[in-house]
């Protein structure tokens, strides 16, 4: 029987189950894990369709390719319809501002980030729309103070986002949404951070920092690209750390393939994270997702080779080969190594360097600051040019340089996003309803002149002499804040205090003829950690 004259009746039929299956499903919980299923159903079900319009409706292939097409656009159209109409005038964040195509769809957001600059964009949003910005259709950038706390704090009912998901079926701590497993986890990972743990990362740490003291030196003067030379650093001491051997760029002064793979394997997905579902099928799709695989690959490698390894002192990893299964699963628990292996690489390596870049940069800029660091540290400087960490810890104006660099770059710069309880949560005098995604950008609260007073100017004695100038401390967060913070916090700062200390003890920085910083500021990308341009410096030994 030949039922094409009732393809209208049909296709109003499939265009009743798009509304339905967008009201009674996708309108409701979270779907982004299903993705890979989801575009399955989506070959294969208009796929039985046109086979069976052939084999039991008697169709030529004419009238099976029309009907088919019929009926899955009708669905589509109708599904889509619905979750457009829903978004522009029913739902529960249409109160807010923002961009009015970035309320339909978070594509129309990623089609923004053609420079992969996202915290510049969203400060764009915020300067024209204000502390509340509708970024996505369930998603919302704040960049009130009060926000850090009520997002982030330890007393924060607010959870890990989808985007969290991102890297299925790879999880590490970072990543785990499940508390009480992220919790487990945590316990294993502190032991590696413990004090008793950071004294013994110390004299490494001073070795790798006296090694690039010694390149530096080497270059007499002429210009260098210090991006460049401080992820040498951070990713020789992040190696040593984690798996027992460093990458030896310092020594070479050669570029590890390690780090272009970071960025190959981080970039193409960067922007497209601001949509969890899309990454998930990106990575599973052959040929599209290479140099993400390769970076993969590269992170499961230095696991699998630094368990065969015998170290003389413990390392970050030792603590993580020793735990106790995350899962009885040997697939599921390789995959918690594997994506612990990424989060020590990435957390270990680009942050740092992100954070020495940017600082020197503001010291090249104005020689003040060298001068001022100098009169700190010279009555703590030992007989041998060294310093002791915990001095280094106590040395307030080196501190104020290092705290006003992270606020005004951070290495996250567009923030951590999180997912507001069922019932919403209270900021300040703003109610966030429930099941939204919720981000603070984290560049942009570092120039709110609501939690800063002159929020756009370097000055380190806001921090201990000037506090006046700080209005909301709660807004500084460049490592996170309550249970989700930062583990490292502690290793970072003991880097970023100890090369600071050496070099501007040791050399006078100043730009490379021709360069301003201009580079650095316009043109490092976004893909959740900073991917830094270059910047030519030029260290001068000192008399």
């Amino acid at each position: 029987m030949n039922i094409v004259p009732d393809l209208p009746r049909w296709a109003a039929l499939s265009a009743g189950s798009g509304v339905l299956s967008h009201l009674l499903y996708f309108i409701r919980g979270e779907h982004h894990k299903q993705v890979v299923k989801l575009a399955q159903l989506f070959f294969l079900i208009p796929t039985a369709i046109f086979i069976l319009l052939i084999r039991v409706g008697k169709f030529n292939i004419t009238e099976a390719s029309l009907a088919t097409f019929t009926l899955v656009a009708s669905y589509l159209f109708s599904l889509w319809t619905s979750m457009l109409i829903y978004r522009a005038f029913f739902h529960r964040l249409g109160s807010f501002p923002g961009p009015p195509l970035a309320k339909l769809t978070k594509f129309w957001h990623i089609a923004q980030l053609g420079n992969n600059d996202n915290y510049k964009r969203l400060d764009i949003w915020h300067n024209q729309y204000g502390d509340y910005v509708r970024i996505g259709p369930s998603e919302l950038s704040i960049v009130d103070p009060d926000a850090v706390e009520a997002i982030m704090g330890a007393r924060s009912a607010c959870t890990k986002a989808p985007w969290y998901d991102g890297g299925d079926p790879l999880v590490s701590m970072h990543q785990c949404r499940d508390r009480v497993l992220h919790d487990k986890r945590r316990r294993v990972w502190d032991r590696g951070f413990s004090m008793k743990a950071l004294d013994s990362y110390e004299s490494r740490v001073k070795d790798f920092a006296n090694i690039l003291v010694e390149q530096i030196k080497s270059f007499s003067g002429k210009p260098l690209n210090a991006s460049l030379w401080f992820n040498y650093y951070s990713f020789d001491v992040m190696g040593e750390l984690a798996f027992g051997r460093s990458f030896d760029m310092l020594k070479t002064g050669e570029k590890h393939y390690a780090i272009e793979l970071l960025a190959e394997g981080t970039r193409p997905i960067g922007v497209y994270s601001l949509m969890p579902w899309l990454v998930i099928l990106f990575t599973k799709i052959p040929g599209l997702s290479s140099a993400y695989q390769k970076w993969i690959s590269f992170c499961e490698d230095q696991a699998e080779k630094r368990k065969q390894m015998e170290v003389k002192e413990r390392d970050i990893m030792s603590w993580l080969l020793e735990a106790e299964p995350m899962s009885a699963d040997p697939f599921k628990d390789h995959m918690w190594l594997v994506g612990d292996s990424r989060l020590i690489i990435v957390a270990g390596s680009d942050t740092t360097a992100a954070t020495l870049t940017h600082l020197f940069y503001h010291i090249a800029r104005d020689p003040a600051y060298a001068d001022r660091l100098r009169e700190e540290l010279k009555p703590i400087m030992q007989p041998d040019g060294d310093f002791d960490i915990k001095d280094l810890g106590n040395a307030d104006y080196l501190n104020g340089m290092i705290n006003e660099t992270l606020r005004l770059h951070p290495p996250v710069p567009s923030g951590l996003s999180r997912l507001t309880p069922p019932e919403g949560i209270t900021i300040g005098e703003t109610r966030v309803p429930g099941d939204t995604i919720v981000a603070v950008p984290l560049w942009s609260m570092g120039r709110s002149p609501k939690a800063w007073a002159q929020p756009n100017d370097f000055i380190p004695e806001r921090w201990y002499s000037k506090p006046e100038l700080i209005h909301h401390k709660n807004a500084f967060a460049p490592f996170s804040i309550g249970r989700y913070g930062c583990i490292g916090k502690n290793l970072a700062l003991m880097e970023l205090r100890t090369v600071t200390a050496l070099l501007i003890t040791k050399f006078n920085v100043s730009f490379a003829p021709g360069e301003n910083g201009s580079n650095l500021l316009e043109k490092s990308e976004d893909y959740f950690t900073i991917g830094l341009a270059d910047l030519n410096l030029q260290f001068t030994p000192r008399k």
